[in-house]
Order: structure tokens, then C-alpha cells, then sequence
């Protein structure tokens, strides 16, 4: 009896026991099934706006930069070596004409030697007179003997000795002559030495730099100022070869500088180089500015923009344009079938709100402009 009482009692236990383990499998079951509910409400469907990519023709623009220099610039330095200078007369930022005086040396002892030289001359000028007067009398001698000798009032040694005087006399002015021309070519050179004494602007210009005071020494390597002409100013560029054969001579060139941000001045390419650089791959132009209104000073940083004309090319909104954090490159967000898909892309040239995708993007898919900066790969979006 008691051994058939046992086995009820422990039926019952176990029986208990495959119901609490149902009920517990039950309630974790219906506590996993409410919490997938819970997040499946909590994924959020972002609203966003977008703009399709489209193929258009745009401006072909080529953006370059350079530092502004003058379009003529002279470093002017002495000829002679080792003289004081005794003064200059110009400072840094002076207007210079052409022909104007700068500087002198000191002119002690050439100015000796000229006054010598043109004594010199004087004398051998005095010479010369004095030698075509003995020339002259001599000749009216030697006819009025030859009469003479033809009346037989003379002898023929009187006659003999004339001529040799008269010869004498031609070859004294000779000399005579050939000592102005030297006396000439001896002040002739001294003149030009005074004037290297005196140091003048080869063009007009202004004063750039000024290297040297009063009291310094002349040096044919060392230069006393430096001159610049900018009334055109000029911008050396290297162009990549791929857009170099697009460079024409005349071609109209916009420039803007830091320190006129709103103002844009015309200029264009007056030189463009025959070859490529192998190193680079850049050949170099060079582009002119009229600066006569003196806007503009050299050693100005300048950007460039030529147009090239006109492609076809893929843009879309500048609004759709992300940076990608620490590398300085760009992508956008496309939405496809419903979801946020993230692309890297190859920018190009802006056009108004427009800007050149070269990669990365195909004509007809849809950037996302509005609420890009809270989607992320693959987040559900709906299309406003």
C-alpha cells in the first residue's frame, strides 16, 4: 500500500514539475516575442528630400594660382669696382624716369685725369694750327723759288733744301693731327668713365629695393637698387598637359587677390610656353594684367580662372556633398529602394549649386540633399 502511495505522490511531483517548466518556456517565449516587437517600432524611417544627378554642359573653368610679378624689373649696378659711393638720391618706393640720376661715385681723380685730357687735346689743337701755318708759308716759298729757279736767279740746292722743309711740314701735321685724335680718344674715354661714375635708370619704373647707403663701395656684382615696372604685371603659371593644349595666346584670364575679395580684374595669356616639363607634366604660361590704376603690387598670391569653354558633364547639388572625416575626399548618400546607400565620389568643377561629380555617381540616381547628416548605410528613409 504504501509503495503504491509513493508512486501517485511522484507522478504528481513530476507532473508539477513539466508544467511550471512549460509555463516558464511559455513566458520567456512571450517575453522575446514582445521585445522583437519593441524593435521593430524603435527602427526609424528618416524623411529626406533628394536631387537626381544629371548630365548637362557646363563652363569648362581651370582655377590656377600664382604669386603676381612685374612685367620688367632691373637689378642696376656699378661698372666700376672698389669707388665709394659719395651719394644716392633715391629711396624704396621712389618714382624713377628713365635717364634719372641714382647715385655717383666719388670723382676726385677722374676728374683730374678729364681736365688733363682736355688740355691735352687743346694743346695738340694749338700744334696742329700752328704746323698747317708753317705748312702754308712754306708752300708760297717754295713757288716763289721755283720762279726763281726758273729764271736761273737761284741754284737748284736752294730749290732741293725748299721742298725738303715743305715735306718736313706735311708730315709735322700729320702728327699734329694724329695727336688730336688720340687727345680725342683719351678724353672720349674718360668722359665715359665719368659717366659710369654716375649711376642712371635704364627704364622708368619704381624703386623696388634699395641695397646700399652712402659711403658703401662699388661692386659690379652688388647692385645699389633694384627697379620694377608695374604698370602691366604678370603671373607665371604651370598647367597640367591635359589642359594645356586648351591654352590659347589672348585668351581672357579673370585674377582675384586676398587683399581685393571683391573685386575681380581682367587680364589674359600673353605667353604660352612651346614645351612640356618631363619632370612635372606642366608646361608654363604666362599671363598679363594691366595695373596703370596700381591696384595690384608684385608679390601678391593670385588665383586664376580661364574658361575653356564648354562639356557635358555629371553634376548634382552642392547641398548632397559630404567630406569624409581626416582625408579631405567626398561622398553623398543615394536613396535605393527605400534605404540610404553611401557612395565616395571624385568632385570637379563647381557650377553655381551645382558641382561636377567625375566618379562615383551615374546620371538618374538620387542624392539625398535634406537629412543626409542623420542617415547612415543602409537606414530605411522615405522619399518627402
Amino acid at each position: 500500500m504504501e509503495e503504491k502511495t509513493f508512486g501517485k505522490k511522484g507522478l504528481m511531483i513530476t507532473v508539477v514539475i513539466i508544467l511550471l517548466l512549460v509555463v516558464v518556456f511559455g513566458y520567456n517565449v512571450m517575453r522575446a516575442g514582445k521585445k522583437n516587437v519593441q524593435g521593430k517600432q524603435d527602427i526609424e524611417v528618416i524623411p529626406v528630400k533628394v536631387v537626381p544627378a544629371k548630365t548637362m554642359e557646363i563652363d569648362q573653368i581651370l582655377a590656377l594660382t600664382g604669386n603676381i610679378r612685374a612685367q620688367l624689373q632691373v637689378e642696376v649696378s656699378y661698372k666700376i669696382p672698389g669707388k665709394i659711393i659719395k651719394d644716392i638720391f633715391v629711396e624704396t618706393g621712389d618714382r624713377i624716369h628713365i635717364g634719372e640720376k641714382i647715385a655717383v661715385l666719388e670723382m676726385g681723380a677722374i676728374m683730374a685725369k678729364l681736365d688733363q685730357a682736355k688740355a691735352t687735346l687743346e694743346l695738340a689743337k694749338a700744334n696742329f694750327k700752328q704746323a698747317e701755318a708753317n705748312f702754308e708759308v712754306l708752300v708760297k716759298d717754295k713757288k716763289r723759288l721755283e720762279n726763281l729757279y726758273k729764271e736761273k736767279a737761284i741754284s737748284r740746292q736752294k730749290l732741293d733744301h725748299m721742298e725738303a722743309q715743305v715735306k718736313t711740314a706735311v708730315e709735322t701735321k700729320k702728327l699734329t693731327r694724329a695727336q688730336i685724335k688720340q687727345a680725342e680718344a683719351i678724353l672720349r674715354e674718360l668722359t665715359i668713365a665719368v659717366q659710369d661714375h654716375t649711376l642712371v635708370a635704364p627704364i622708368s619704373g619704381y624703386v623696388s629695393k634699395r641695397y646700399v647707403d652712402k659711403g658703401a663701395m662699388s661692386s659690379p656684382g652688388m647692385p645699389v637698387v633694384r627697379i620694377s615696372k608695374e604698370d602691366v604685371l604678370k603671373i607665371i603659371v604651370a598647367v597640367t598637359e591635359k589642359d594645356f593644349l586648351y591654352i590659347k595666346k589672348g585668351m581672357p584670364v579673370e585674377v582675384s587677390v586676398d587683399a581685393l575679395p571683391d573685386k575681380v580684374i581682367q587680364g589674359s595669356v600673353n605667353i604660352v610656353g612651346p614645351t612640356i616639363n618631363p619632370a612635372t607634366r606642366t608646361g608654363e604660361i604666362e599671363i598679363h594684367i594691366d595695373n596703370t590704376q596700381r591696384l595690384l603690387r608684385a608679390g601678391m598670391f593670385a588665383s586664376v580662372t580661364l574658361y575653356l569653354g564648354k562639356r557635358e558633364a555629371t553634376v548634382i547639388s552642392r547641398d548632397a556633398v559630404l567630406k569624409i572625416p581626416g582625408t579631405g575626399g567626398y561622398f553623398v548618400y543615394v536613396e535605393k529602394d527605400g534605404k540610404a546607400i553611401q557612395k565616395n565620389i571624385k568632385t570637379g568643377i563647381n557650377q553655381g549649386e551645382l558641382i561636377e561629380v567625375s566618379s562615383g555617381i551615374e546620371p538618374g540616381e538620387n542624392t539625398i540633399v535634406t537629412g543626409q547628416n542623420r542617415v547612415r548605410e543602409g537606414v530605411p528613409v522615405s522619399v518627402e
